[in-house]
């Protein structure tokens, strides 16, 4: 059984109508087991992010199928069973993170007292228990990927798809990171994680794929 199932994924964008085509996604195929840690490694522009907004159903793909717990995105099921940190985390900077990662576990289907308590624990965990009554707008680029992943986390998901979490973290925070995800490995969850960093993937991945100019050039365990 898998997690996450990508067949031949096929992208295009035409910038202008006057414009050839520019293919970003070259027949992308994937797997991701039960529990298990995935690494998405490959270079700024191979396609990593565009590769994930397929597979959450966020762009449409010019071809290819994705398959999340053996059904469709567009399933409500399968969709609260996902939480998903972006790379560029747009919140509304008027919220704190505490009224953000609430309102989040509340779509995510929990009631909003149990959204609230869940949002305290999620924050703490992530370090942002001393600024979760602050505005968004005062946060740094680090907070906000802290942020980022606590509304990831908030709706205790069962598949957690990480879009260069460790951007913007100073070495404390990117080792946070990192045993965050080994935490969620161990409580049976499963983590897929993009990055362009070679050590974040060697230190914590059980299986890795290498997205070069649109194709996955290599997919294993880690050795």
């Amino acid at each position: 059984m898998t997690v996450l199932d990508v067949q031949d994924l096929q992208f295009s964008v035409q910038p202008h109508f006057w414009t050839p085509k520019r293919q970003l996604l070259r027949g992308v195929s994937l797997s991701v087991r039960p529990g298990e840690l995935y690494g998405f490694l490959g270079p700024n522009g191979a396609g990593k992010t565009t590769t994930i907004k397929s597979i959450l159903g966020l762009i449409k793909p010019d071809s290819g199928t994705v398959q999340i717990f053996g059904d469709s995105i567009e399933s409500l099921d399968v969709r609260r069973k996902i939480g998903f940190m972006p790379e560029n985390t747009y919140f509304p900077e008027q919220l704190t993170s505490l009224e953000l990662v609430t309102q989040h576990g509340h779509l995510a289907g929990l009631p909003m007292h149990e959204a609230r308590t869940r949002a305290h624990e999620v924050l703490e965990r992530v370090g942002l228990r001393h600024a979760m009554t602050d505005k968004l707008r005062v946060y740094s680029k680090g907070m906000l990927q802290r942020a980022g992943l606590a509304q990831a986390l908030v709706g205790n998901p069962e598949l957690v798809v990480l879009d260069e979490p460790m951007s913007g973290l100073d070495p404390i925070g990117r080792r946070e990171i990192r045993e965050i995800m080994l935490e969620l490995r161990n409580q049976g969850k499963t983590v897929f994680f993009s990055t362009h960093i070679l050590p974040d993937v060697e230190l914590v991945c059980d299986r890795v794929a290498l997205l070069f100019e649109g194709r996955v050039r290599r997919e294993g365990p880690l050795h």
